[in-house]
């Protein structure tokens, strides 16, 4: 019997002792993992926090470059208006200029039929018109060139939270990790528990050997004690078994409390190495952030420049159409000036004509009053008393000095030409 029991707690401790050993190295590797998936936690935690700041940050750049180009490119529009609203109006003077044909009095014989347009400077026109076109696709460029550098910007920053979108949530909520925790300790009670176990597997081994030497030297005489320990390992064999599947269930809820910290552990580092990556790219796309805010800034530069050029040309392109519009105001002017200059030429040839009919009158009256004077004392005068006294009366001539005549106007262009001064708006000073 007692050889039975002996070999029963031999093979029941040659069970035991691996499993609790095993268990020993669980509680380390569990405690470990854990102490270690904790610190690899709150880095993960706080580089997760960086990375969502970061694409936060990014986020707000571009939609701040989507703005700005949004708006440079609302303001060019307007001054496409303004440009737009100044062509048409020298498109309109222009055509007003070839529409008006030069009266043939002022033009020589040998000239054909011109307009006024023929007396201003198409090379002009077209320069300015060509600069304008120059300054306007400058801009569209620039706004060009800024679209695709914010549409790569678009897609970097949608594959970036496409990166963020895959990663595990980095929670700094405690339940789960005192979850943990409470395996850890499950896991050191069930160590606990088995070190008892084997302590008292080995009790028991130690006993069947102590009972298996005495019965070999003991006496016919009975011994009380020997009575007592056989009795004590009749109980104790009879629970081997039940203590080597409690110990074997125990390790096996440890293996299971443990892979939970296990795969946490190994979750944590995979979560730790995929966020580190992701923020070793963001600080890589930190040179593309710059380059992307070089573009806007390169791009708002084109806008000031395009701008001031723009205004500079528009002042050209007013200035240009505000003379053209003198010009044929000026021309309207200049015939109501022949018709006022032929009024007054027909008011000093009536002046002339009136002092010469005077100057006749009197010429005959005293012509009369000296033939008068000879018939009564002539013959009594001699000849070489006055040699003048035979003299005709002094005489006056009115001589025109006239550079140029005035052109002959037809009455219908002097007509025209009131009514469009009376209804055209008043010129700026």
């Amino acid at each position: 019997m007692e050889t039975d029991w002996f070999v029963n707690a031999k093979r029941a401790l040659t069970i035991a002792e691996p499993i609790c050993s095993s268990a020993s190295s669980l509680v380390l590797s569990a405690r470990e993992s854990l102490e270690s998936a904790f610190a690899i936690h709150s880095k993960t935690l706080f580089l997760s926090r960086e990375v969502h700041a970061q694409i936060a940050l990014l986020y707000q750049v571009n939609e701040a470059l989507h703005a700005a180009a949004g708006a440079f490119e609302d303001e060019f529009h307007g001054s496409l208006v303004e440009l737009d609203r100044s062509g048409d109006r020298l498109d309109s003077v222009l055509q007003k200029l070839e529409g008006t044909i030069v009266d043939a009095g002022f033009k020589g014989t040998e000239e054909g039929q011109r307009s006024l347009k023929y007396h201003t400077d198409d090379a002009v026109v077209e320069e300015l018109k060509a600069q304008l076109r120059q300054a306007i696709d400058y801009f569209q460029d620039a706004h060009g060139t800024m679209t695709t550098d914010i549409s790569q910007f678009d897609t970097e920053i949608s594959e970036l939270s496409s990166e963020v979108s895959v990663l595990p949530p980095a929670s700094s909520d405690l339940s789960f990790y005192k979850t943990l925790v409470s395996s850890l300790e499950s896991i050191e009670n069930h160590a606990h528990a088995m070190g008892a176990l084997l302590e008292s597997l080995a009790h028991h081994y130690d006993q069947c050997s102590q009972a298996l030497m005495t019965s070999s030297t003991q006496n016919l005489q009975q011994d009380p004690e020997r009575e007592d320990l056989i009795n004590v390992l009749r109980d104790d064999a009879a629970q081997v078994d039940d203590v080597v599947d409690e110990l074997r269930h125990r390790h096996s809820d440890m293996k299971a409390l443990g892979d939970s910290i296990f795969d946490f552990a190994m979750s944590s580092a995979e979560h730790y190495s995929s966020t580190a990556e992701l923020c070793d790219k963001l600080s890589l796309h930190q040179t593309s952030l710059e380059n992307h805010l070089l573009a806007a800034r390169q791009f708002a530069k084109g806008v000031a420049e395009y701008f001031s050029r723009r205004n500079s040309l528009l002042d050209e392109l007013d200035s240009l159409v505000e003379y053209f519009e003198r010009f044929l105001h000026s021309y309207d002017a200049l015939v109501l000036e022949v018709v006022r200059r032929k009024n007054t030429q027909n008011r000093m040839e009536k002046v002339v004509r009136d002092a010469l009919d005077k100057l006749k009158f009197i010429y005959d009256e005293e012509m009369a009053s000296r033939k008068s004077f000879h018939v009564k004392n002539g013959d009594y005068l001699p000849s070489d008393l006055w040699p003048g006294l035979s003299d005709p009366p002094i005489g006056y001539e009115i001589i025109a000095h006239e550079i140029s005549a005035l052109p002959e106007l037809s009455a219908t262009l002097i007509e025209q030409v009131k009514k469009r001064l009376i209804s055209a708006p008043a010129l700026p000073k």
